[in-house]
């Protein structure tokens, strides 16, 4: 069972100013959330928060009876309301089956669906996996939805179910690159993935050069997955 948060002046990182973590947790108890636990690889004075980043710092916590996890803007975050542009391109994703599910946001906060697993990066994925993942690309590819931090592999968790993490980057565009940036990294890069993918898949990087130019131009996600198996 996982701790409670010791001192609720942690969710106001790096400044730990009690106003504003009061603040912050009365408007969070208003959406439901109840609990906020130390918990992850982050350590936070006494505690633990599942990720830091620039602009934001990620705790679980619960919301009524499931698991969830917060992202709440850092108090010293230069990209202020980020995260409310962040939650808007969230639910666009989601009425399209990616990312973590939303269940509430606010100017500083997002509460949504927490998501166990491995970053890619780390492995442990197979070819199904990959298919999956190229497919939620290309849903978001159609919404016109560019995440813009697909290529590298951090932001995509893969265990009970594949997810695609952190919209605080993505925009709109006539031209998203979700796919073809998720297999180039994939196939074509020189990345800790590509030593997985080289295991599991068969493959010529000119052909698949050739498939990825071409999906550029049709969009057929099956006939590229197709090709690819």
């Amino acid at each position: 069972m996982e701790n409670i948060i010791s001192d609720i002046r942690y969710i106001d990182y790096p400044s730990f100013s009690n106003e504003r973590a009061s603040l912050l947790k009365n408007s969070l108890l208003e959406k439901g959330v109840e609990e906020i636990y130390s918990f992850g690889k982050v350590e936070i004075g006494t505690d633990r928060a599942i990720g830091k980043g620039n602009t934001s710092i990620i705790f679980l916590s619960k919301l009524k009876t499931k698991k969830v996890t917060i992202k709440i803007e850092r108090s010293d975050s230069e990209r202020k309301g980020s995260l409310k542009k962040e939650a808007r391109y969230l639910i666009k994703a989601n009425q399209h089956g990616v990312g973590p599910k939303i269940y509430g946001y606010e100017d500083n906060y997002i509460i949504m669906e927490y998501v166990e697993g491995n970053q890619l990066i780390e492995g442990g994925f197979d070819r199904e996996d990959i298919f999956d993942i190229t497919r939620q690309c290309n849903a978001l590819d159609r919404a016109k939805i560019n995440h813009r931090q697909i290529q590298g592999g951090k932001h995509i968790i893969c265990g009970k179910k594949n997810v695609i993490i952190d919209f605080e980057k993505a925009h709109l565009s006539n031209t998203p690159k979700n796919v073809t940036s998720f297999l180039s990294m994939c196939f074509l890069s020189d990345c800790l993935v590509r030593e997985r993918i080289k295991e599991i898949f068969d493959f010529e990087e000119e052909f698949i050069k050739t498939l990825l130019k071409d999906y550029k131009y049709n969009c057929d996600i099956e006939e590229l997955i197709n090709n690819i198996q």
